[in-house]
């Protein structure tokens, strides 16, 4: 799993939105006011937030981003794969017949990690990120 820049500034924006969320609608401009978010990045993680229906956007005056859930509805395993994609377990392959239990057994333990480390991502929450 990807844990790249997009993500923290995913993780920004929501973080952002979620503090916000009384205010109404928020501009691209306003989310990105005060923080370290490159205008081009900012308006690419916003569309893959909407299409992953994390956030909400609203078209015309007085329209911006929303939270499309609760922020105890998100999860940070959503939030990765909303801008990274889904992870797939990354396995070896066989080169030699010898090799064939000892590559067996990696790609398990690769899969449980794999499955622990998203099991783990998935009870983090938004609003237990906002809490922090």
């Amino acid at each position: 799993m990807k844990l790249t820049r997009s993500v923290s500034y995913a993780v920004g924006i929501l973080l952002k939105m979620q503090a916000n969320k009384s205010a109404g609608p928020m501009t691209a401009a306003k989310i990105g006011k005060g923080a370290k978010f490159p205008p081009r990045f900012l308006y690419r993680v916003l569309r893959r937030l909407v299409d992953a229906g994390l956030l909400e956007g609203i078209s015309g005056p007085g329209g911006g981003y929303l939270l499309a859930r609760p922020p105890r509805e998100i999860s940070l395993l959503e939030i990765i794969e909303a801008v990274e994609g889904h992870e797939v377990t990354p396995k070896l392959t066989m080169v030699a017949p010898k090799q064939r239990a000892a590559v067996k057994h990696i790609n398990e333990q690769l899969q449980r990690n794999t499955e622990r480390w998203q099991s783990s991502l998935g009870r983090i929450t938004l609003a237990k990120l906002a809490r922090l």
